[in-house]
């Protein structure tokens, strides 16, 4: 007979599996003040005809054990997205993210006592049913640099597009001040026009080095799908910055880094802290 603690130990080396972090320790202090924020975040491979297991998994198994942690104070939020548009030859198609907002819990990052939120439940049976739904390919850690948001906090979001820049060599804090003082203002013009549910700038922190494919990550957020390629970027810069040359602005941009790639990603469920 298998004993609580050897039971709490699988369960907790699942949970650990099971969070990709957007955040770590804090390489830079925090631009205009911004409340710390950490993720982590998993990239996860479903097999075809197994999609509708695996989120049942997340939504059955896993979100009230990260409820659990948002009660505990652990985490502020845990998020289940579908990567739109991604096809069997695609490395991931799922993917979740943990927040935190405090890195000193970034040590610990799991002491929920599973049996409390599943009691009666065979925990080694949910291990193996949430390890047969999925693969998970990899994880990553970044930072939240920056954020801007509509009045009064987050918008509702029910997509969001999430854009991997490579900075140059050299050019890391030429990039950050381009992306806060250029950027910026133009996603909160966004904002305003309703085109926008908000916008955030993430560092990478681990993995790290001359080979990672990327080193920031900005988001964009949508209220749903129609907002998708809505916005007036143009109206929206001239307005951040009138007066001013928008190709010397855009070329200032591209002297920095490289637009690596753009992904869409779909809301499928969500906890959050009141």
């Amino acid at each position: 007979m298998k004993t609580k603690s050897n039971m709490m130990q699988k369960a907790m080396l699942l949970a650990l599996s099971m969070v990709f972090v957007f955040g770590a320790l804090p390489m830079m202090g925090n631009a205009q003040d911004q409340p710390s924020l950490y993720g982590v975040i998993d990239f996860m491979k479903v097999k075809q005809g197994n999609e509708a297991n695996y989120v049942d998994v997340e939504k059955t198994v896993w979100k009230p054990i990260h409820q659990e942690r948002i009660n505990q104070g652990e985490i502020v939020g845990w998020v289940l997205y579908g990567v739109r548009y991604a096809g069997a030859d695609d490395e991931y198609n799922y993917v979740t993210v943990a927040l935190f907002d405090d890195p000193a819990k970034l040590e610990h990052t799991f002491s929920v006592d599973v049996e409390k939120v599943h009691p009666g439940k065979d925990l080694d049976a949910l291990f193996q049913r949430t390890m047969e739904s999925r693969q998970l390919v990899r994880q990553n850690l970044i930072r939240r640099v920056d954020a801007v948001y509509p009045e009064g906090g987050p918008g509702e979001f029910k997509y969001i597009q999430v854009n991997y820049m490579k900075v140059k060599p050299g050019e890391g804090g030429a990039y950050v001040d381009n992306e806060l003082t250029v950027w910026k203002p133009v996603h909160q013009e966004l904002i305003n026009a309703g085109t926008r549910a908000g916008w955030s700038l993430w560092q990478g922190v681990y993995p790290f080095g001359t080979n990672m494919p990327y080193d920031y990550v900005t988001v964009d957020y949508f209220a749903d799908f129609s907002k998708l390629g809505a916005a007036d970027t143009e109206a929206a810069f001239n307005k951040a910055h009138a007066g001013k040359d928008m190709d010397k602005l855009f070329a200032e941009t591209m002297n920095s880094r490289s637009h690596v790639r753009a992904e869409l990603w779909e809301v499928l469920d969500s906890v959050w802290k009141e």
